[in-house]
């Protein structure tokens, strides 16, 4: 696929990357955070940090 080719194929959720020595429409993925980076209140989290003060 040629560059030109690849950006008259990509849709509005996609890009256009060049890897490999060839041109790639790459869809965008949906970001997930992992559970242990997630900090809810109540969540047992902040009693833990707070017994230091």
């Amino acid at each position: 696929m040629t560059r030109e080719e690849a950006y008259a194929d990509c849709p509005s959720d996609s890009y256009v990357e060049f890897y490999g020595g060839q041109w790639l429409v790459v869809p965008f993925a949906p970001v997930q955070q992992p559970a242990f980076f997630t900090c809810l209140p109540g969540s047992g989290r902040a009693s833990r940090t707070n017994r230091f003060k």
